[in-house]
């Protein structure tokens, strides 16, 4: 059975029997209310079957009867299919079987964004701007970027049949890919920012995060790198063991990581860093956002806490539930919410829950940027708070992209699918960024493609759309990482971390001439429910 923070599913796909729920339904009831329970929910599924005017299928029953169950414990304990369950681990894993390309949906079909180097895609051939238009001989005209993803993996060596559109070329190119192991890294983006300034990006925690967290750091070293910033927005979480083995690296001896407590606050379990720990002294920002939850919630939380670094951005997700996932019938899961943890301060950062999951999905941020919670100190004495998430030292709001940005980016693929034709052309230089008259070419292909166009529009999004060219022209050029760094350049959450990196160097310097703290921190009393 393993810990697991499990990244905030929205709704479950789940598919079970009756004998699955039912048990689970009644733990603890005693023998009698628990039949009755399972004979008045075996009545009620059949009289739904019967008389409904539009008769489910038992799965269909099955599906929301565990879904119900579930949603009365918390937002998080979720039943996972044999699909899901199989890829769950394929993310813990950090590998799987495929034809190793990022891909997304696009208004034309799936497109091939950056073969993955080395991958099967890229040694047969297959091009950043390729779309995907059949995968083994169906269409993936409607298909999502999830739906071709589970078609493309499967099981080593086996061969998947795509068709693909080539900007320029008539017809379709025809490719019989084997599938082989592709390495699912947690590790995203790795480079140097500046010529000290190092950034990692961790999209997630698996079972190998901590040792390609490692090994970046080595790399960066090896490269001149005196200061840290760790990107963990968007970061969903993951495995608690790579949470730890992060932290481990990145904290002093003995220190502690997290806490977790059962129901009721039984079974209470703290994690520390060994005694002997050798603790690397390099100041260290970390960047969150919403989208920050579960696992890289505890590293930016006991970071903050043991004024390890300095955080920048928005306020997190706010999920403080740790998950053990059970094997049900060996190719089915389920995670359940077994324990809260917290912070080494003594913060539990689970945002409340209670008015249903609609506002837990879709919280209302207008409030952000405004501490919340109780007051917690850390080993330095600065006030952090406990409730709805972390809270950034530092705040930063990125600019919304307006509707019209949104449309050319995403409903109509724009900037995408007018880098393919610029590489094309005109080829692109490393680094190389949009000026004035690749807006203009840009212009043209809009009205020669009859995309939405006005003057207050263009004018308005300028600068957006130079930088959102920029960003593509070098993800199908260079790959992904090329993208972001170009990104980096203009991103004011990162830009902010820069001009704060003094300041978490003296906050690192503080902490290694400061006494051990005298105080005892009491744990929050906050029962688990």
């Amino acid at each position: 059975m393993a810990r697991f923070l499990n990244r905030y599913w929205m709704w479950l796909t789940v598919l079970a029997t009756v004998m699955v729920a039912g048990p689970l339904l009644a733990r603890g009831n005693g023998g009698a209310p628990r039949q009755r329970d399972l004979d008045t929910l075996t009545e009620v599924m059949d009289l739904v079957e019967q008389d409904s005017a539009e008769p489910p299928t038992s799965s269909q029953l099955t599906h929301a009867t565990i879904q119900g169950m579930l949603h009365t414990l918390d937002p998080h304990s979720n039943y996972m299919d044999a699909n899901e369950f199989r890829l769950l681990r394929e993310d813990q894993k950090g590998s799987f079987y495929g034809i190793g390309a990022i891909i997304q949906q696009h208004e034309q079909g799936i497109a091939i964004i950056s073969p993955m180097r080395g991958g099967p895609a890229e040694r047969l051939g297959v091009r950043s701007g390729d779309i995907i238009k059949e995968i083994d001989g169906v269409s993936t005209e409607g298909m999502s970027s999830t739906t071709a993803m589970q078609k493309l993996r499967g099981e080593k060596g086996t061969v998947v049949e795509i068709a693909i559109q080539r900007p320029g070329m008539p017809g379709l190119l025809h490719f019989s890919i084997p599938r082989a192991e592709v390495p699912a890294n947690s590790v995203y983006y790795s480079f140097m920012l500046t010529p000290t300034t190092g950034l990692i990006n961790i999209k997630d925690f698996g079972d190998t995060t901590s040792e390609e967290f490692e090994r970046a750091v080595a790399e960066l070293k090896a490269k001149g790198m005196k200061q840290l910033i760790l990107d963990l927005r968007n970061n969903g979480g993951g495995v608690l063991d790579a949470a730890i083995g992060i932290c481990r690296q990145l904290l002093g001896p003995n220190q502690l990581i997290v806490t977790q407590k059962g129901r009721d606050g039984r079974d209470e379990t703290q994690t520390r860093t060994t005694k002997g720990a050798a603790f690397d002294p390099y100041p260290l920002v970390i960047l969150i956002n919403r989208g920050t939850a579960s696992a890289s919630e505890i590293v930016t939380g006991a970071v903050q806490d043991h004024d390890r670094g300095l955080v920048v951005g928005q306020t997190s997700w706010g999920k403080g539930l740790v998950q053990s996932v059970m094997t049900i019938n060996r190719t089915r899961g389920l995670a359940l919410t077994t324990a809260r943890y917290y912070t080494p301060s003594g913060r539990c950062i689970q945002r409340d829950s209670s008015h249903g999951l609609d506002d837990y999905f879709n919280p209302d941020d207008s409030q952000d940027g405004k501490p919340h919670g109780p007051p917690f100190k850390t080993d330095l004495g600065r006030i952090v708070y406990g409730g709805g998430g972390i809270t950034p030292d530092i705040f930063v709001f990125p600019p919304k992209p307006t509707e019209y940005m949104l449309d050319l980016r995403f409903r109509y693929s724009a900037f995408f699918r007018f880098a393919v034709q610029e590489k094309a052309r005109f080829g692109v230089k490393p680094g190389e960024q949009a000026d004035d008259a690749v807006l203009a070419r840009f212009k043209q292909w809009v009205l020669q493609h009859k995309l939405p166009y006005t003057d207050k529009d263009w004018q308005a999004n300028r600068e957006a759309m130079k930088e959102q060219l920029s960003i593509e022209m070098q993800n199908v050029t260079y790959g992904v990482e090329a993208g972001f760094k170009v990104q980096c350049d203009h991103d004011p959450v990162v830009q902010k971390a820069l001009e704060v990196m003094p300041q978490a160097e003296a906050l690192l310097q503080r902490k290694l001439h400061a006494p051990p703290p005298a105080h005892t921190l009491a744990m929050n009393t906050e029962t688990f429910n």
